[in-house]
Formats: C-alpha cells, sequence, structure tokens
C-alpha cells in the first residue's frame, strides 16, 4: 500500500491542491486577492506534482550537474515500471506524459492569473476544475484497464465541459460548452459500446487480453465475429478521434477554441491533447501491437486507416486554417492540422507485424518527439494571443497590424512559436517533423510523406499571415492598452520568452531531448 501511494505522489499532490484551492476560496475568494491566493496554492499543488515525477526531477539534476552542483542519483522513468492498485501502469509512457499534462496544467494556471476575462470572483473556483481535469489526465495515461480508462475519461471531459462555459455573460461561451458537451457525450457513447463488444468478445478489461480475442476472432472466427472485431476497433478509435479532434470527428473544436476563455482554449489544445494521444498510443500498442501472433493483414488495414484518417486531417486542417480571421480559431484549425501529423507516427508504428520492428520504434519516438514539439509551440502561442489579447484587445489578424513595435519581446516569441508550428529550422518543430518524414519513409508510406510536406508550405502560408500582420503592417495606428502589472503578469511573459528559447535550443541541441524520449517509450 505504501509503495502504491508513493507511485501516485504527484496525483496526490493535485488532490491536496484541489482539496486546499476549495477551502481557500470559502475562507477568501470573496475578496480582491482572493483568486489570487487560490491560483497560488494551485501553482504550489502542480510543483508539488513535478516534483514527484521522474523525468521532472531528471532534468533539474541534468541541469544542476551541468552547473557544478553535486545531486544525488536520480533512477531512471523507465527503471521501475510496475502496476499500481491492480490499475495503474506507471511506467515510462506514464511518466512523460502525466509530466507534459502538469507542466502544461502550470502554465494554464499562470495564465488564468493574468487573463482579464475571467472575473476576479470565480477565479478561485477555476483552479480546483483545472486541477480535477490534470488529474483525470494523469490517470487516462497511465491505465490498460477499460473500465478505469472511461472513468478518467469521464474524470478529464467533464471539467473541460464546465471551462468551457466559464463566461456565462458570453453567448458563444455558452455556445461553445454545448457543443463540447453533446459531442463529448456522443462520442463517449460510441467508445463505451466499443469497449463493450470487446468485453463481449474477451470476457476481459485489460488490452492484453482483449488483443488475444481481437485476434483470435479475425483469424479464426466467423462472419459475426470478423464484423465484431471491425466495428469494435472503428467505434473505439472514433471515440478517440473525437478526443484528439481528427477528421471527421473535429466540428466541436474551432468553435469550443474560439469561444471558450484563452486558458481553457490552451488546455485543451495542450493538455487534453496531450492525454487523448497517450491513450491512442498505449491502446494501439496494447491492442494491436502487444500479441506477436496479430497478422500482418490486420495491422496493414489498420495502418491504412490511420494513415488515410492522417492525411485527410492534416489537409482539411491547413486549408480551411487559411480562410479564418481569428486568431484562435485559426489556432483551432492549426490544432486539428497537427493532430493528423501526430497520426502519422500512429501510422507507421502499425505498419508492420512485428512488434519489435525498426519501423515501430521510429513511428513511436517520432510521434512522441513532434507532440513534445507541438507541446511548446502551442503553449506559446496561445500564451502569446492571451496576451495580446490582455494588453489591446487584439482578438484578429487585422487588430495585430502594428503590435510588434508595441509589444517586441511578446510578438517576437510569438513568430519563434509561428516558426516552431511551421516546422523551420533552427526550431524544434524542424526535429519533430524530421522524425515524421524519415519515419514515414522507413515504412513505406512515401505518399503520406509527400501529403505532409504540401501541408507544411500551406501552413507557412497562414503562420506567416501572423507574423506579417505583427511586424510588416503598421498602415493602422496602434492604440495602447493596458500595461500588465505586478508580479503574475511578469512571470507569465517570463515563461513565454523561455518556452521560445526552448523551441530555439532545442532546435539546435536536440540529442539530449530525444534521448529523454527514447528513455520513456513503451
Amino acid at each position: 500500500m505504501l509503495a502504491d501511494m508513493a507511485a501516485i505522489t504527484p496525483e496526490i499532490w493535485l488532490v491536496g491542491a484541489i482539496l486546499a484551492c476549495l477551502f481557500a476560496d470559502l475562507l477568501f475568494g470573496k475578496r480582491s486577492w482572493g483568486g489570487t491566493f487560490t491560483g497560488l496554492i494551485a501553482l504550489a499543488g502542480v510543483g508539488g506534482a513535478l516534483w514527484g515525477l521522474g523525468p521532472f526531477r531528471e532534468v533539474v539534476a541534468g541541469l544542476l550537474a551541468n552547473a557544478g552542483v553535486p545531486w544525488g542519483t536520480v533512477p531512471g522513468v523507465a527503471e521501475h515500471p510496475f502496476r499500481v492498485f491492480g490499475l495503474l501502469s506507471l511506467d515510462g509512457h506514464a511518466s512523460l506524459f502525466r509530466t507534459i499534462i502538469i507542466s502544461g496544467t502550470g502554465l494554464v494556471i499562470l495564465y488564468a492569473m493574468t487573463f482579464r476575462g475571467l472575473e476576479k470572483i470565480t477565479r478561485g473556483e477555476f483552479f480546483p476544475i483545472v486541477l480535477g481535469a490534470a488529474l483525470g489526465g494523469c490517470f487516462l495515461v497511465s491505465t490498460d484497464h477499460l473500465l478505469m480508462l472511461l472513468l478518467a475519461m469521464e474524470m478529464l471531459s467533464l471539467p473541460s465541459y464546465l471551462l468551457a462555459g466559464w463566461q456565462k455573460k458570453e453567448r458563444r461561451s455558452s455556445e461553445a460548452a454545448l457543443k463540447y458537451l453533446v459531442y463529448g457525450a456522443l462520442a463517449s457513447a460510441l467508445m463505451v459500446f466499443g469497449f463493450s463488444l470487446m468485453y463481449g468478445m474477451s470476457g476481459s478489461l485489460w488490452m492484453s487480453d482483449v488483443s488475444l480475442a481481437l485476434v483470435s476472432a479475425w483469424e479464426t472466427g466467423g462472419p459475426m465475429q470478423t464484423m465484431g472485431v471491425v466495428v469494435s476497433t472503428l467505434l473505439v478509435l472514433a471515440g478517440l478521434g473525437f478526443k484528439v479532434a481528427i477528421f471527421p470527428f473535429h466540428f466541436w473544436a474551432p468553435d469550443v477554441y474560439e469561444g471558450s476563455p484563452t486558458p481553457v482554449t490552451t488546455l485543451l489544445a495542450v493538455a487534453s491533447k496531450a492525454a487523448g494521444f497517450g491513450l491512442l498510443v498505449r491502446f494501439v500498442d496494447g491492442v494491436f501491437l502487444g500479441n506477436d501472433a496479430i497478422s500482418g493483414d490486420w495491422l496493414a488495414r489498420v495502418s491504412w486507416i490511420v494513415a488515410v484518417l492522417s492525411a485527410v486531417t492534416m489537409t482539411y486542417g491547413n486549408i480551411t486554417a487559411v480562410l479564418q480571421r481569428n486568431v484562435k480559431r485559426l489556432l483551432a484549425y492549426s490544432s486539428i492540422a497537427h493532430a493528423g501529423y501526430l497520426l502519422m507516427g500512429v501510422a507507421v508504428m502499425t505498419s508492420t507485424p512485428e512488434p519489435d520492428s525498426l519501423a515501430r520504434g521510429l513511428g513511436l519516438e517520432a510521434l512522441v518527439f513532434y507532440l513534445v514539439t507541438y507541446y511548446v509551440a502551442t503553449l506559446g502561442a496561445f500564451g502569446c494571443a492571451m496576451a495580446l489579447a490582455n494588453r489591446f484587445g487584439a482578438e484578429d489578424t487585422d487588430d495585430y497590424r502594428g503590435l510588434g513595435w508595441s509589444s517586441p519581446w511578446i510578438c517576437a516569441a510569438f513568430v519563434v512559436f509561428l516558426v516552431s508550428l511551421t516546422g523551420l529550422p533552427p526550431t524544434i518543430g524542424f526535429v519533430g517533423k524530421w522524425l515524421l518524414f524519415r519515419a514515414t519513409l522507413h515504412a513505406g508510406l512515401g505518399w503520406l510523406a509527400i501529403v505532409a510536406a504540401l501541408n507544411a508550405v500551406v501552413a507557412l502560408f497562414y503562420y506567416f499571415k501572423i507574423a506579417r500582420a505583427l511586424f510588416l503592417r503598421g498602415d493602422t495606428e496602434v492604440v495602447p492598452g493596458l500595461a500588465w502589472r505586478g508580479v503574475m503578469p511578469w512571470l507569465a511573459k517570463a515563461s513565454l520568452i523561455g518556452l521560445a528559447l526552448a523551441a530555439l535550443w532545442y532546435g539546435i541541441m536536440w540529442d539530449g531531448l530525444i534521448g529523454w524520449v527514447d528513455a520513456t517509450l513503451l
């Protein structure tokens, strides 16, 4: 029991922070500084949760070692994978995705503390709900049990629905929450139905047992069993597709991203998407690749479906983004396009029946590394959009004209993030796309690599539409807004500059980051 409790130290920190935030809001929520105080408690909980994670301690240890500061030995994140309470599998995969989710949540909380669109009186209630979503995401990426998976999915989804409609006085925020709830309920229903069919064929809720049953039904079963395999797989992929916003399950994303408060949009684009892809990778690995007896024919069909979805998703997202003027809506379609790029890694993973093949390893490495690059650039891009909205009220690309000269540091960081999202050197996004292209070509999916390259050209157009407005279009007089004052806004600004520097640093010195990613692979 003690060992299991120690293994979920990050989650315990999050639960403690939720309770502390609720208690602080009851005592101080009506005071002008109550929301800030509650936010500081939430940030302290996030800091404790990060410290309880192996990857974060390893990064700190490496930085201190480079600076000549002695530091004790820190166990590797993949050295001691074990099962906790019989339901959670805490391996390197879980550690990596928990790090992404928790650290992203911390920055979302920091952004929310400075965002002018949230009423001060409601901020104390906002932070524990954000922490609850992060808690659900951590459990979601750490389990291979279908029932625990569904519970964690709902623990992530229900707070997200509430957060999307947080600005109750704005019609578009209420519309976003309603659309998110309806689409989310449909996706959950499809996934539950798919899991019920898998349980009916396997008699078990463990992914490894489901894999054995699906292989048996596909290889030796009759037409009804074969149909059950196909239907259950498609239903589960549809539910997962909604969570990561891939075509044609993306319809909720543009309206929800635009209508939600910017910190909530950032949470959905980063933490929620990371949780969805963490689950997708574990499900694909556990069900489709976890059985040596699985046939190449079955995997080839799955790989073909995923590759087509990848191509259509990235093409639709990029072409539609070109037509957008609202920056948050543009970044929403960009997020859909990047979901298509990430699916390239899944297509490579399933392109061979050999579980230990080089293609599988390259696909998984490329997917996880690209997710890290997306995490850095998207967190920064939404943070910069929030900063410009806070100071100048800018929401559309036309509102961005000349702002680069009024807020040079934020706008310069914004351009770095846009370059990284495009995939150009010398940013971390270029390395991520290079790994994806290498894995795709190795797997014999050259046509998919060509589609991705053409889409990168399209993305260059609409990303640099924002950069051009910031620095090259000064024909509209810029009206100065409210300057950021206080400690928290400056911390938020420093975090954006830090993310921009990380995007540039790891675009040049990427070996250490790739080594860290490789150490966490399944």
